[in-house]
Parts: structure tokens; C-alpha cells; sequence
């Protein structure tokens, strides 16, 4: 056969075709049996649901893994004394959490204490003002009573024109001369020198008089911006008051059941490390009835340390906190 005969042949050739037989029939292919296979996955899964397990692929996160409830916490590594070092590290830091907002409380707390300190004093200067105004009120009435009767007496002996009403009036003042000798009552202008005398004695009973009722009023005045002051002192401590109530409430308290579920989580791992056949199963079946109960009685525990409490315990999770 020439070579340009071989190559006429060729061209119609497929290398892919299937060859036929000895007997002229073509091969078929021969599928591959996955029967064996659906046998073994169904019987996996129904051994693990009858151990109480869920199967990896039915879990809430397919891209979860989770141990088997029949696998062991105790083995040749110990998942209890893992666990209780996490547990240990979480608590440590929610209680650095608490200590931060315990650094504001305190704080709060000083100024409260300060401003009842200035409370107290200012108070206690109220009172004291209160009282010396209430001297110098008497003591104010006392030499404006004093300048009023001077002239009163003047008068009176005006009136009189007498020397026997100079000579008391002399007397009972002490009136002087310019030069400090005493007035004569004889002297044909007593009445004159006497008047001076009584003018000045009264005006300086006077000026004393209004000394002392300014004196009063400064005090009344005092005492009015000291009321002010503690009022404000009040409102500020009742603002700082709500400003340590609402830390409690939000912060502190929320983060004390968040250790207060952890301890608990804790106490649970030490039980089950005491037992040397402790298993995943028998840990979820205690947690998540637990976890259950506790948020219905304790709502404010924070997101974050239920959702470290199911990872550490090894309840499934929705992919978004895995």
C-alpha cells in the first residue's frame, strides 16, 4: 500500500471512536455503582443519630466542626483543662471590663463627696450668717434707737427752755465744748452748743446703726448665693448620681452575670474533669438547658460572652459568630 493511500485511509478515522469487539459490536461504557456508597452515608447517619449527634452536613454552620457527643474530654489531650484556662481568661477580662467602669464610678464618687463637703460648709456659714445677722439687726435697731432718742431729748429740753433741762441733757450725753470742757448750762447760748453736740452725737449713732445694717444685709446676701451654690451642688450630685446608677445598670451589672454564667460554666468543667469517661454529648446536654434557663433570668448577660459560653461548650453557632 503506497503512503498516499495509507493517508486517504486515515482521514476518516476517529482516535476517540470506540473500537469494536471481536464479535463486531461496540463496548459500552459501564457506570460506577454508588449504591455501596449511599449504604455506608445512611448507615453513618443513622448511627449518629442514634447516639444523639447530629450529622456534620445537617448542622446549623455547614462549615462548622464540631466533636462528636461521644467523643471524650478527657484523652491525650485534656478539653477540660483547655477549657477552664479559656473560661479563666474571659473572666479575667470581663473583670478588667468592670474595673474600668469601677475607675469612673470612683471618680463620680469623689466629686459627690466633695460637693457634699462644700454643702456642709457652706450650710454651716448660712447658719452663722443667720445668726450674726440676727446681732447685727439688734445692734442696728439698738443705735438707730439711740440717735432717735438723742434727738427726742433735744427736743424735749428745746421745749422746755429751762436750766435745770440743759443741765440734764448736758449730763446725761456728756456734752463738751469745741476745746472737751463740759457745756455750761448758764452759758447764754447752751441752747446753740447744745444742739451742735446733740447733731453730732446723733449722726454718729446713726452711722453706727447703718453699719451694722450693712453688715446684715451682706450676710443676707451671702447667704442667698450660698443657697444658690448648694442648690447647685444637689443637681450636680443627682446628675453624677444617675450618671453611676445608669454604669450599674448598663455596664457593670450586665457584665457580672456574663461572669457569673462563666463561673458556673466553670464549676460544670471541674465536675466533668473528675470523671475520666466525660464526653462532648454529656457537656451539651448540661449546657444548653443551662444557657436556656440563665438568659430568661439574667436578659442583660452581654451577646458576647453567650456566644463564647456556646463556642467553649461546643453548641452549633450560625455561621456569623464562628
Amino acid at each position: 500500500m503506497s503512503e498516499n493511500q495509507e493517508i486517504e485511509t486515515n482521514q476518516g478515522h476517529d482516535p476517540m471512536a470506540v473500537l469494536p469487539g471481536q464479535d463486531g459490536r461496540k463496548s459500552e461504557m459501564v457506570e460506577p455503582s454508588t449504591q455501596n456508597l449511599n449504604r455506608v452515608d445512611e448507615s453513618i447517619d443513622s448511627q449518629s443519630y442514634f447516639l444523639g449527634e447530629v450529622p456534620q452536613a445537617n448542622q446549623v454552620d455547614p462549615h462548622a466542626f464540631l466533636p462528636l457527643n461521644s467523643d471524650r474530654l478527657i484523652g491525650s489531650i485534656n478539653v477540660v483543662e483547655k477549657l477552664l484556662y479559656e473560661v479563666g481568661v474571659l473572666i479575667e477580662d470581663e473583670v478588667g471590663a468592670i474595673q474600668k467602669h469601677q475607675k469612673r464610678i470612683t471618680f463620680w464618687e469623689d466629686r459627690i463627696e466633695k460637693n457634699r463637703a462644700l454643702v456642709k460648709q457652706n450650710e454651716h456659714k448660712i447658719k452663722q450668717n443667720t445668726t450674726d445677722a440676727l446681732y447685727d439687726k439688734k445692734n442696728r435697731d439698738y443705735w438707730l434707737g439711740r440717735s432717735e432718742e438723742v434727738e427726742i431729748d433735744y427736743s424735749h429740753a428745746e421745749v422746755a427752755a429751762r436750766t435745770q433741762d440743759w443741765a440734764w441733757l448736758i449730763k446725761k450725753y456728756g456734752l463738751k465744748n469745741a476745746d472737751g470742757s463740759p457745756i455750761s448750762e448758764k452759758s447764754h447760748c447752751v441752747e446753740e452748743l447744745c444742739n451742735g453736740e446733740i447733731k453730732n452725737l446723733s449722726a454718729e449713732y446713726l452711722a453706727t446703726g447703718n453699719k451694722y445694717e450693712n453688715a446684715r444685709k451682706e450676710k443676707e446676701t451671702e447667704s442667698s448665693r450660698l443657697v444658690r451654690e448648694n442648690a447647685k451642688l444637689h443637681n450636680s450630685n443627682d446628675v453624677l448620681q444617675g450618671y453611676i446608677s445608669a454604669v450599674y445598670t448598663n455596664d457593670i451589672e450586665p457584665l457580672q452575670d456574663g461572669i457569673l454564667l462563666l463561673k458556673e460554666f466553670g464549676v460544670k468543667l471541674k465536675s466533668l474533669g473528675q470523671e475520666d469517661k466525660a464526653t462532648y454529648g454529656e457537656m451539651r446536654a448540661w449546657a444548653e438547658p443551662f444557657l436556656s434557663d440563665f438568659i430568661k433570668m439574667n436578659s442583660r448577660v452581654p451577646q458576647a460572652i453567650v456566644t463564647h459560653f456556646r463556642k467553649l461548650s461546643s453548641i452549633p453557632l450560625p455561621p456569623e459568630f464562628c
